[in-house]
């Protein structure tokens, strides 16, 4: 059966759609008669032509036969190197199942200038151009086959003749196929066809996994692309680790411009600068960090740019501040057959000595740091035996003689004092003179409604969130006979209130005993772990017992 010509067309594109297929059926006729097929002829579209109802006299129309003359349209491709002609056909490109709506389109603006042999020219990038006899191919009924290859040209074709089936049906395939290892080869390919939609698609994915990016991968990657990579808002990666797959990518390019020199391409300066820009890597990897020195010789205006954010201070930071990078310096000085550092070597003299210097500055930083360590390790061991022989005492004294005092102690869990997680006082513990906490200090402390901050009791430096702080423990008087304490934490003149102690009484000459038990969280627990029953994260005492609190028992 001829197959018949939608209502909705206009009658010029009817007409010209009657005549080709008039024209088609008379050929085809001619065509099955000197073969003796019969006289019948189905012309069908390949569409309809299933494996089910193929009809043996049923003719297809297919762009790649070589008889021509049954083609009612030429369409030329250009790609920069000459133009591809095709020879199509209108019933399938203008109104077929799967038509293109730029081909109706411009078959309409012919039929406005009465043109009688169609012809369509446009220009297609070379690396789409290459797919047009797949894309033709599934246009006349046929089924693609989309990989990471042919996804990017065959999404452009899609876009470019408006072919929204195929495109639909890319759009599927690619959050499946688009993964980290797959990404820089969508990255490139959306960038040659000037996709920029799939192109940040494949750039934000990389970014956003680029710790565990293998720079084999990034080889062919252009220093623009590279560029845009690393600069990304998404870009998840550390400076450090950042300039290990930096470098790691320079080397991979290096090991392939000598085998192909004309895929990869070069590395200017301005590239050289932005990609290790402070911005993206405030930190070089001591691993790293002569390679930097030495391929950086390559690029003197970015290696002789001076202060503390160029690329050549970060190198030398890195090296001196590396206990690794100088114990590997030491050893190649001093068995260099054994130890070799080609990259040391042939580095200039200049150079060379400003390593030795910052290595030298950073041998005695490194021995500083090490004693401080040390004394904090002591100190907190202090705490953790005093701890333990509190606890211990209490329990001795409890089993003893029920009656006699134990040591004085305020149990707060997460402090970092073990076994018991507690800040502990001594049984002499006495009141801190006025003098211990300055005016602005006491009107920065949360009082409660019905009492007033007074005197601590009870100092200790510590680390607390990375910063120097101090903990006190301060008595707040209600009334004349009842007191509760308030645990607060000082640091940057302003303290706060961490923890209130339940109401305890006492009198002016007999001081209020401080709980054990039933502290309860300040205010609204804002950095305070009430789960966890305690200060979160876990403060770690590394300090000492402040001047007028605990006694050296203590």
């Amino acid at each position: 059966m001829i197959p018949t010509v939608p209502a909705h067309l206009s009658s010029s594109a009817k007409e010209t759609t009657e005549q080709v297929t008039s024209a088609l059926k008379s050929l085809y006729t001619n065509a099955a008669s000197s073969l003796q097929c019969g006289d019948g002829i189905n012309l069908r579209l390949p569409s309809e032509c299933s494996t089910s109802n193929r009809d043996a006299d049923a003719v297809q129309l297919d762009w790649r036969s070589d008889d021509d003359t049954l083609s009612d349209l030429t369409l030329v491709i250009y790609d920069g190197s000459g133009g591809s002609p095709y020879h199509v056909h209108t019933l399938l490109l203008a109104f077929g199942g799967r038509k293109s709506g730029f081909v109706a389109e411009q078959l309409k603006q012919q039929q406005k200038k009465n043109i009688k042999e169609y012809k369509i020219e446009i220009y297609i990038p070379p690396l789409a151009a290459g797919y047009m006899p797949h894309f033709l191919d599934y246009i006349y009924g046929g089924a693609v086959q989309l990989t990471t290859d042919s996804a990017p040209s065959l999404r452009y074709l899609s876009n470019r003749f408006d072919v929204r089936e195929l495109h639909a049906q890319i759009s599927k395939f690619l959050p499946q196929d688009l993964e980290l290892c797959t990404a820089p080869k969508y990255c490139m390919a959306a960038d040659t066809l000037k996709d920029y939609e799939l192109r940040d698609k494949a750039l934000r994915i990389m970014a956003e996994r680029m710790e565990r990016m293998d720079c084999r991968y990034l080889k062919e990657l252009s220093p623009r692309l590279m560029r845009s990579l690393v600069q990304s808002e998404r870009m998840e990666c550390g400076g450090v680790v950042l300039s290990e797959k930096i470098a790691q990518w320079i080397r991979v390019r290096e090991d392939s411009t000598a085998v192909e020199a004309s895929t990869v391409s070069p590395l200017s300066d301005e590239d050289f600068y932005w990609i290790t820009h402070i911005q993206q890597m405030p930190q070089i990897s001591h691993h790293e960090a002569l390679f930097y020195l030495h391929y950086g010789s390559k690029y003197p205006s970015v290696m002789n740019e001076v202060g503390p954010g160029s690329l050549k201070h970060r190198c030398l930071v890195a090296t001196s501040e590396s206990s690794w990078a100088m114990d590997t310096l030491v050893a190649h000085l001093e068995h260099p057959d054994d130890v070799k550092m080609d990259l040391y070597q042939e580095l200039d003299t200049d150079l060379k000595v400003q390593l030795l210097e910052g290595a030298l500055v950073g041998a005695k930083k490194m021995g500083q740091e090490k004693a401080v360590h040390n004394s904090s390790q002591e100190r907190l061991q202090r705490d953790v035996e005093l701890s333990n022989e509190m606890m211990y005492e209490n329990l001795s004294r409890e089993q003893e003689c029920p009656s006699v005092a134990k040591c004085k102690k305020v149990v707060v869990f997460g402090c970092g004092i073990g076994p018991a997680n507690g800040v502990y006082m001594s049984d002499d513990a006495i009141i801190l003179s006025q003098s211990s906490i300055t005016s602005p200090q006491k009107n920065n402390i949360k009082s409660s409604k019905s009492g007033t901050a007074l005197d601590s009791t009870y100092e200790k430096s510590a680390v607390w969130n990375g910063s120097r702080v101090t903990f006190l423990i301060t008595p707040v008087k209600s009334g004349k006979y009842y007191t509760h304490y308030k645990l607060c934490v000082r640091r940057n003149n302003t303290t706060k209130v961490l923890y209130t102690s339940p109401t305890s009484t006492g009198s002016e000459s007999i001081k209020a005993s401080i709980p054990e038990y039933g502290w309860e969280v300040e205010g609204d627990g804002e950095s305070v772990c009430v789960d966890g029953g305690g200060i979160y994260p876990a403060p770690v005492f590394v300090g000492s017992v402040g001047a007028g609190g605990c006694s050296a028992k203590a």
